[in-house]
């Protein structure tokens, strides 16, 4: 794949993530009114905008868009192209578990968002959720039910968690496995 085509694929993508969160906030405007939340579910402390969610994920998107392009190195067409399809699949499972997230929290089944959240770190030991295309995925799955702020927010710390996880107790779960002799 041609770099300029890469390039006009992002620009949708981030095009199409820009007009999602200013159509959820728009709606939310005309319907009831943008809602806010106290930082930290704590009533003492003060309330967020998701106005800002109009600019933070844009923003974060285009950051992120950035790092998942210079993670896909132009080796080879057939290297480029399994690093995007990588890339793309990755985001599209994150989208998948924060829809589901999302969702049983909208229905009240907090103990399905709870295990699904809290689980995140759990799979940070074995797989890279910390990276951009898993952030992204986290962050537009959750949009339209958390707003644009409290994805960005919980979802960057949640991922900066994840990769020191993955850094630090992946290789010691390999070293282990290879002493074992589970993995060769």
């Amino acid at each position: 794949m041609e770099v300029q085509s890469f390039n006009k694929y992002l620009l949708l993508v981030l095009g199409m993530i820009t007009i999602s969160i200013w159509g959820i906030l728009t709606w939310d405007h005309f319907n009831g009114g943008v809602p806010s939340h106290h930082l930290l579910a704590n009533k003492e402390l003060p309330k967020i905008s998701n106005w800002w969610g109009g600019l933070t994920v844009p923003l974060i998107s285009c950051f992120l868009l950035y790092r998942i392009k210079k993670r896909i190195k132009p080796a080879n067409d057939q290297a480029t192209r399994d690093l995007i399809r990588k890339e793309c699949y990755a985001f599209l499972v994150a989208i998948i578990y924060a829809i589901i997230i999302s969702v049983s929290f909208k229905t009240g089944n907090t103990k399905i968002s709870d295990i699904l959240f809290l689980g995140l770190p759990v799979l940070a030991i074995f797989f890279p959720v910390y990276r951009a295309s898993y952030l992204l995925g986290f962050i537009v799955g959750m949009m339209y039910t958390f707003g644009g702020v409290l994805p960005v927010f919980i979802g960057s710390i949640m991922s900066a968690i994840c990769y020191l996880l993955f850094i630090l107790i992946h290789p010691l779960l390999i070293k282990v496995g290879k002493m074992v002799g589970i993995l060769s």
